[in-house]
Parts: structure tokens; sequence; C-alpha cells
């Protein structure tokens, strides 16, 4: 789908993957041939690469909403094919990116500038982008954090209700009624509204409802995870270009998993503890090795002297980034335990070492 108001406005290319329903959006300045990507969709990589090679584009940005949960980002891919510059949020934490925007912040492509708003609340990271000018009114694209007659989950990815219903009542609201709303997903066939569209009849946030009532709606969702949480979410934060399913898919491995590992007490294998010195010397599993998150180049060497490596924390959030960092330094042959930690070894009654 293309969208353009005239033959010198910015021009819109709007793609849909079906298996995530996530829209990605090929921005052109005609003028310029300058490009950028919002949210590509690995598997749809091809598909974007011949957009790009058949009309000429000279791509900028590769830009992320936010780290994603149901789809492996294409954005490192994308820089190596084009050399364009991946584009988050600082907020986002993540490594591996060439420009980190703040609230405000703009990008310039062509004659016009696309203006970082920072809507944290789907998760921490997220960012919403915005373009105006003469011949194109204004368009948002506004991720997860806004959707068509809905908004994004709040339960996970430190995700917030409150942080949510105030960046899009007091920001994304606060754009001009005109403007166009381009959201990172839908899941009913619909492709665009408007923001005045939104603050009267989204379901979620529209009639000016209120954050009780809101919270309220949000705390009895009930989702289901994204059934690609475990492989999206440490892939994404590697920006999608390390990722091999062989070292990041274990979702049943859990710390029964592990105990069995730990039994065999084979010296070839590697038990890690990301957490932090001081939760180590509280306690942790007897004979595990303490790599806290962001130290491991420090032992980069040394695990390479293992065919095997094992990776808990507290939660699995911080194993699951240890996992990406560990990838993106070539080591293969990782597990994590992605849904639990070391609480869970402690109520099955697993030694621990103090």
């Amino acid at each position: 789908m293309t969208i353009s108001t005239s033959p010198k406005s910015i021009s819109i290319k709007q793609f849909f993957d079906r298996d995530s329903c996530t829209y990605t959006y090929l921005l052109v300045d005609p003028q310029t041939h300058e490009g950028a990507i919002i949210d590509g969709v690995k598997e749809q990589l091809k598909r974007d690469l011949q957009y790009i090679e058949e009309l000429g584009i000279e791509l900028l940005y590769a830009i992320e909403t936010h780290v994603h949960a149901d789809h492996i980002s294409s954005a490192g891919l994308i820089r190596q094919k084009t050399g364009a510059k991946i584009v988050y949020s600082q907020a986002a934490g993540i490594k591996s990116i060439d420009i980190e925007l703040s609230d405000g912040d703009e990008l310039t492509l062509g004659q016009y500038h696309i203006k970082a708003i920072s809507t944290p609340g789907h998760t921490a990271g997220c960012m919403s982008y915005y373009i105006s000018g003469e011949a194109i009114g204004g368009v948002a694209f506004t991720g997860d954090t806004l959707l068509i007659r809905g908004c994004g989950r709040s339960d996970f990815q430190q995700g917030s209700s409150a942080v949510l219903y105030h960046s899009v009542t007091e920001k994304l609201f606060s754009l001009p009624e005109e403007t166009v709303v381009y959201p990172g997903h839908d899941y009913n066939g619909n492709t665009s509204s408007t923001i005045a569209e939104e603050k009267q009849w989204n379901a979620r946030l529209g009639k000016q409802k209120s954050l009780a009532d809101f919270i309220d709606i949000m705390d009895n969702l009930n989702l289901a995870l994204p059934k690609k949480i475990n492989e999206a979410v440490p892939a994404n934060e590697g920006c999608g270009i390390n990722f091999n399913p062989n070292i990041y898919v274990h979702e049943d491995f859990s710390m029964t998993s592990l105990y069995q590992v730990w039994q065999q007490e084979d010296p070839d294998n590697l038990i890690v503890d990301n957490r932090t010195e001081e939760e180590y010397l509280i306690g942790h599993i007897p004979h595990s090795e303490n790599i806290p998150l962001g130290t491991e180049p420090d032992h980069l060497e040394a695990l390479k002297g293992f065919k095997h490596i094992y990776i808990y924390c507290h939660s699995g959030r911080r194993s699951q980034t240890a996992l990406t960092n560990l990838a993106m330094m070539g080591l293969e042959n990782i597990t994590c335990v992605s849904h639990s930690g070391l609480p869970e070894w402690q109520a099955l009654g697993y030694p621990i070492e103090r």
C-alpha cells in the first residue's frame, strides 16, 4: 500500500507481515530519494530490499519503535546490505546501534524532519515518530503505543499501564487532530486512523477515559505471551543480526533441566550466574561462575574453553540478554533459563552455596 498526498510529498509505503500482523513502513523523499524503513521484519527482508533497489532509494535509517517481542527485526541485516544507520530510543538500552534518540530529537530525511516522541508504557523504550509538512499534513508512526481502537499491552518488558496512559493522552493526543496514525500492528484489517478518531473511538483510551478505568482494562486483558518472545527479545537486543535458533530457542529449558545438567558434573559444561556479585554472594548454584551482566567481554577467552554454557539469573530476563551478548561475540552452544531463576531453584529444594 502506498500513501502519498502529492507528487512532491513524502512517499509512505505500508507493508504487512501476516505471521506477526506487523506493519513496516518505507518512507522516501521523492526529490532526494533518501529513505527510511520503520520496524522491518526479518522474514520480509527480501521484499523490502527489492523495493529499495527498484525505487533507487538511498536508505539512511533503519528505525525501530521498540524492542519487539513478536518478531525478529531486520534492522541489523538492513544495515549490512544498505549501510543504513540503526535508530532506537536511548531508553531501549540497545548497544549495537548507530543513533540513540531522546524525546524531541529529529532525523533529517531530505526536506523532512522525523521527530522522536518518547512514548514508553508498552515497553520502557518505546518511541513514536512524527512528520509534518505543508504537502503532507502530519503523520505519526506510533508502534505498539497507540493502535487503531486500542493500544499495546503493558505487562512485560518494563511496561506500565500508567506510563502508557500518559504517553498517549499527554503526548500523542496532543498532536493535531488531523494527524494520520500509522500503527505497528493491526489484527482487524485496518491500515490507518487519525488522532481525532482515536480520541473519540479508541476503546481503551478514547472519550477522555480516566487513568483508573484504563488501568482496570489493562489489568484484565489476560493475554498469552507472544509466541516468539523468548527468541525475539534477545535477538532484537542484538538488532536481529546474530540470531541463531540453535542458541536462542530453548523455551522448555527450566531450573529442573539445569539441575539435571548440574548433576552430571561435566567439566566441559559451565553454569553461569549473571546476577550481580552482591546477589551471587547471598546464594548461588554450587560451582556456578559469577559473570555479571555486561562483563561478558572480560571472560570471553575463558568461556571459549567450554563445550556448553548454561546461564541463569533471578527471573530469566538478564540471562536472555547475556545470551545475546555472548552470541554476538561468536559463542555458540549457549542455553539460558528464560522463564525463571534462582528463586525456583530454591523452591525446588536444590542445593545453594553461599
